[in-house]
C-alpha cells in the first residue's frame, strides 16, 4: 500500500474491477433516484397537478431528498471502511486557478441558460428574485455539495485509488453524470451537453488537487441563481 493511501484513513486500494463496480453502483443509485425517480416520475406527475413554476420548485425539493439519501449511503460506505468525506475532497485545500475557473464556468453556464430561457420560457422573467428562490437557495447549495460528492468525490476517488488513468476518471465521471440527467430526454441532445459540462466539473476536481470546492462553487451558482427556472426548462423539454 502506498503512503498516499495509507495516510487516507488506511483504506486498502481496490482492484480496477472493484473500483469500477463501486463507481457504477453509485451511478446506478443516481439513475434510480435522480433519473427515474425525479426527472421521469416526478417530472411527469407534478406538471399535471400544478403550474410549471410550482412543479419545478417541488421537483427541486424531490432532488434534494434523493441526494440526501445518496449522501447518507456514501457516508455509511466511507465509515464502513474506516474513512470519511475528507478523503473525497471535503474541506480539502484547492488552487486559486481552479476556484476562479469554477466561478467562470458557473457564470458562463448561467448566462447561456438565461438565453435559452428566452426561447423555452417566453414571458417569464428568470432574473426575478422572489421568496421561493430565496427559500430554495440553501437547498440548491446542498444539492451541489451532495451531487459533487457523489460524482466527483466518490466516483473519481474510487477510480483514483485503483490507479485508473486520470483521463478515464474525467470521461467516466462526465459520462455517468450525463446518463441520469439524460433519462428525461434519452437522445444525443439530452446526453452530450451534460457530458461536456460534467466532464469540465471532473477536470476542475483534478485541477483543484481533488478538492470539491471548485466544482461545488460552479454547481452552486447554477442552482442558486438558475433554479427553479432550469428545471422549468427541463420540464418544458420533456413535454415537447
Amino acid at each position: 500500500m502506498s503512503d498516499e493511501y495509507a495516510s487516507a484513513g488506511g483504506v486498502r486500494p481496490p482492484s480496477k474491477l472493484q473500483a469500477w463496480r463501486n463507481a457504477l453502483a453509485i451511478t446506478a443509485l443516481g439513475c434510480v433516484l435522480l433519473g427515474l425517480g425525479c426527472f421521469v416520475l416526478l417530472g411527469r406527475y407534478l406538471p399535471e397537478r400544478m403550474d410549471l413554476f410550482q412543479a419545478a420548485a417541488w421537483l427541486q425539493v424531490g432532488f434534494a431528498v434523493a441526494l440526501a439519501i445518496i449522501l447518507a449511503v456514501i457516508v455509511g460506505w466511507q465509515r464502513a471502511r474506516g474513512s470519511s468525506l475528507a478523503e473525497l475532497g471535503w474541506r480539502k485545500p484547492t488552487t486559486p486557478l481552479a476556484l476562479v475557473l469554477g466561478v467562470l464556468l458557473g457564470v458562463a453556464f448561467l448566462w447561456g441558460s438565461y438565453f435559452g430561457a428566452q426561447r423555452l420560457l417566453p414571458g417569464v422573467d428568470v432574473t426575478e428574485f422572489n421568496w421561493v428562490r430565496i427559500a430554495l437557495a440553501p437547498v440548491g447549495i446542498f444539492m451541489a455539495v451532495a451531487e459533487e460528492t457523489m460524482m466527483r468525490g466518490f466516483f473519481m476517488t474510487e477510480l483514483h485509488r485503483a490507479r485508473v488513468s486520470t483521463w478515464l476518471q474525467v470521461v467516466g465521471s462526465g459520462a455517468c453524470s450525463a446518463v441520469y440527467h439524460a433519462l428525461q430526454n434519452p437522445t444525443p441532445l439530452g446526453f452530450f451537453p451534460s457530458f461536456v459540462l460534467f466532464s469540465m466539473h471532473a477536470a476542475l476536481y483534478v485541477l483543484g488537487k481533488r478538492s470539491l470546492t471548485p466544482s461545488v462553487t460552479a454547481h452552486s451558482i447554477y442552482n442558486v441563481f438558475g433554479e427553479p427556472y432550469l428545471l422549468m426548462m427541463a420540464l418544458v423539454t420533456m413535454k415537447s
